[in-house]
């Protein structure tokens, strides 16, 4: 277990914290958070942070004494006895291993929230094999036996693992209200041939109780041409299905704007800056504009390069970080330090 270390910062507005995510949340007071944004590490597609080693013989290649312990997170060297420490969510053994570590995370983020907190989650999928513009296992692994048993799916399979944890949470008492598709015009290209590209990703809206905080208002669109072809269908329409929303009988409410829906097409990050898997900030924004209340408390217990901190900073509300590897906590002070000076990078 990584040790707990709260960071000071110049800001003490801002917290970042290297831990693992369980440990931390353990030390942070009860019903403190009024809204969670996080994208966890993806199950078996990037490596966040180096191995740790104990004991054994320097310069040794430490080889796994088993090809069934070469993707776990601890194993002994076949050659020296080495053992292997690798304590970072994402590289579990298994598809069950992962989806129980997240759901350990989320247990333990419960009892920080306030009442009528939200959170957000957004993560994206795995296949069951590293030829598919991922890598998904230790190379050489993918399509061996061993290996398709950890995916518990034959290989080349969608794992379809976004929806595997929206349904284990949901068996935990977490309310699910929203399933946003995040489309992502521009997507990286991927090397495969026999399938369709990935243009999209899953963020998912829980709440803990049926009342709970979200101001529509905040992340409302301003209405386009389709505002007067529904006003149209609403004047001669007389079919159940004929457009007959409250914003059209209140000019005040249309005035707002209108829902944006779930489908949020936001370009990828394409700065890098020193993190493998960069957000844009747009997420975030619109997750913390609509569900954290004016000058709450926001949490990121997978802050990474921290853009869930640089947009809870624009919007004027707290921010802890939490994030294992002290490197992507530097990268994600240097980023806030720039949007305090009128940047966010």
């Amino acid at each position: 277990m990584t040790t707990c270390a709260a960071h000071a910062r110049a800001d003490a507005a801002i917290t970042l914290v290297t831990a693992d995510a369980e440990a931390a949340l353990r030390n942070l007071p009860e019903d403190s958070v009024d809204c969670l944004v996080t994208s966890p590490p993806y199950w078996r597609l990037r490596d966040y942070a180096p191995d740790a080693w104990t004991g054994g013989r320097p310069g040794c290649r430490h080889r796994p004494a088993s090809l069934r312990d070469a993707g776990a997170r601890r194993w002994r060297c076949q050659d020296c006895g080495d053992r292997r420490e690798h304590p970072q969510t994402g590289l579990e053994a298994t598809a069950d291993d992962y989806l129980a570590a997240l759901r350990a995370v989320f247990a333990a983020a419960r009892r920080v929230l306030a009442p009528r907190a939200t959170v957000w989650v957004n993560l994206g999928d795995s296949y069951s094999t590293n030829s598919d513009g991922y890598w998904c296992a230790t190379p050489g692994q993918a399509g061996q036996p061993h290996y398709r048993s950890r995916a518990d799916v034959p290989h080349k399979n969608l794992l379809g693992m976004p929806w595997r944890l929206a349904f284990a949470l949901q068996s935990d008492g977490w309310i699910l209200r929203s399933a946003i598709v995040w489309h992502k015009p521009h997507a990286t290209p991927t090397p495969v041939s026999d399938r369709l590209a990935t243009r999209h990703e899953m963020l998912f809206l829980f709440v803990t109780q049926p009342d709970y905080y979200f101001d529509l208002d905040a992340i409302r669109q301003p209405y386009t041409g389709d505002r007067a072809l529904s006003r149209r269908a609403y004047r001669g329409g007389t079919k159940p299905n004929t457009a007959r929303g409250t914003w059209l009988r209140a000019p005040a409410d249309g005035q707002r704007g209108r829902n944006p829906g779930n489908v949020w097409t936001v370009p990828p990050d394409r700065t890098r800056g020193g993190h493998p898997a960069p957000s844009p900030v747009e997420i975030p924004r619109r997750c913390i504009a609509a569900g954290c209340p004016p000058g709450g408390h926001v949490l990121d217990p997978f802050s990474g390069s921290g853009t869930t901190g640089v947009a809870a900073r624009a919007l004027g509300r707290r921010f802890t970080g939490i994030d294992t590897n002290p490197a992507y906590h530097d990268l994600a002070q240097r980023r806030l330090d720039a949007g305090r000076h009128g940047g966010d990078r």
